[in-house]
């Protein structure tokens, strides 16, 4: 039996999918990968472990878009906030 993905999105990271109309199903697809890449399984997803003042998230990059989420494994539920979406140089402050 699988277990359940919750994506919860930061404030941050749904006005700028509202504002640069980035369909929510694109960064589901980037983040399903990215969960699964953290599990060990082989994907092509450019993937970071963030460090300095982000320690503890995880950075996606595709082109010029960042994503910044936090994992959390509570056993049978994966739980995935966005803290931040937006393009290279933004996304970091």
């Amino acid at each position: 039996m699988g277990k359940i993905l919750q994506i919860d999105y930061e404030k941050r990271a749904d006005k700028f999918l509202a504002k640069n109309n980035i369909p929510s199903e694109e960064i589901f697809d980037l983040i399903k990968k990215a969960v699964r890449k953290i599990n060990g399984k082989e994907e092509n997803i450019d993937l970071k472990m963030l460090r300095g003042k982000l320690l503890g998230l995880f950075r996606i990059r595709r082109g010029d878009l960042r994503i910044i989420f936090n994992y959390s494994d509570s056993g049978k539920t994966i739980i995935v906030t966005v803290v931040n979406i937006d393009y290279r140089g933004s996304v970091y402050e």
